[in-house]
Order: C-alpha cells, then structure tokens, then sequence
C-alpha cells in the first residue's frame, strides 16, 4: 500500500515531540498555539528525525526518515484509532521505518542540514553549558557554521572538526533554511539574519512546527542578552 502523507495522516512522534515542546518548554507559543493531541512515548519510535527537531538533549547516533502505514489496527493507539474513525477511509496512521518512503519529501539540503544538525546535538548531548546564545568563544567546540554560497557538511577525522558551509540564499528548501538558521544561532549567537515578520515556512507542516520553536529559540537568545543602554 502506497504511503503519502495527506491531511489525514497521523505522524505519532511528530504529534508527541511538538505536544512535548509547546506545553513543556515553550515560552512565546505555548499560550498561543493549540497543542495537538498527545499520544503516549510508550508509541514513539526510536532515532525520529522529527524527535531530533524539538528535543535539545537528543543523545542518538543516527536518525530516521522514512515512513511505511500501519496496516494492523491493533497496533494504533485507542485514542488515535477512535479519532481516525471519524474520516474511515482516508485516514492513515505512519510508523517509522527505514523500509518505508521519504514521507515528508526531504531533499539533498534538508540532509546536509540534518546531518550538521545531528553533529550539534552530539556536541551537546547532556551538556552543562549554558548554549542559549552562541557558544562561549573560550570554549573549544568542534562544530563550525561558516557563510558560503555553497552547501556542505563536512567533517575532519584528524582534528575532529566539522564545518558546516551553507547561507539563506544558497538554501533551497524551507527546513533546510530554519535549520540554518537554528544552528548559526546557536553556534555563532548570529540572530540578526531571521525576520519572523515574514514567516519562511508558508503553512508547509513541519515545517511551520519548526518555525515556532526556532521563534522561542530566538526569543530566549535575545532575552539572555544585556540591555543596551544608549546616552541620550
């Protein structure tokens, strides 16, 4: 059976790990953005590509993409399974599966940017330090994001550092971008690059899931700064 992901598809960990991050760690949209249904972590999958978005401390190694549709109603949450009813027929339920299909359509940008993505949480994976705004320039940290008209994600075995080259412009997919713009953020404390006035993820799924918590991002970075005073 094919898997395409409609307006009817349930995406468990997407629905957990954004449910996880509005109610218990956001700070500009958790009163402002309806959280979706939570389905129970007992029905998470491991090593999700979407659990590697919102949750800063994840510690794993690799992540997961593909989706196949969950054929056996048995193995659906009751709470989830009682909604779907309500459209029998054309509502699907996805697990994650490397057998499966690129469900959410990501291309060569959105990897490369995964990938970088990937190598910060490792970097930082049950940190102490405080990596709201940019990391302390005393600090040695292994991972670079470096302006360029090109895309790359490298790294070096010898010195153990990985450059991340990429910019907004260079960037042809929305994720591709937030993520760009995650990291430089993080890494760099660069905040000067991003007009939420003029949302970059255009209703688009994960997308506009994303975009908020980049916004809260955002948000605690500049909060964490000092005010600037000017003489009158």
């Amino acid at each position: 059976m094919t898997t395409v992901l409609t307006s009817y598809t349930v995406v468990p960990d997407l629905q957990h790990w954004y449910y996880e991050f509005l109610v218990g760690k956001s700070i500009v949209g958790k009163d402002r953005i309806p959280p979706p249904t939570n389905i129970p972590a007992l029905y998470m999958p491991d090593n999700s590509f979407i659990e590697m978005l919102f949750v800063d401390n994840y510690c794993k190694d690799s992540y997961e993409y593909r989706y196949i549709q969950e054929t056996n109603s048995f193995c659906i949450p009751r709470v989830v399974f009682d909604r779907m009813q309500i459209y029998p027929g054309s509502s699907q339920y996805v697990n994650l599966n490397p057998l499966g299909v690129n469900l959410f359509s990501l291309q060569p940008d959105d990897f490369t940017l995964l990938d970088a993505l990937l190598e910060y949480r490792r970097l930082t994976c049950d940190s102490t330090a405080d990596l709201v705004c940019g990391v302390d320039s005393t600090e040695t940290f292994s991972l670079l994001v470096v302006d360029s008209t090109n895309v790359s994600f490298a790294c070096d075995a010898t010195s153990g550092i990985c450059i991340l080259q990429a910019s907004l412009g260079s960037l042809s997919t929305t994720l591709s971008q937030l993520i760009y713009l995650y990291l430089d953020l993080k890494v760099n404390g660069n905040f000067d690059k991003y007009n939420n006035e003029e949302l970059i993820s255009n209703c688009q799924l994960v997308e506009s899931c994303y975009e908020s918590y980049l916004i809260d991002q955002y948000y605690k970075c500049m909060s964490s700064k000092e005010p600037v005073f000017r003489d009158c």
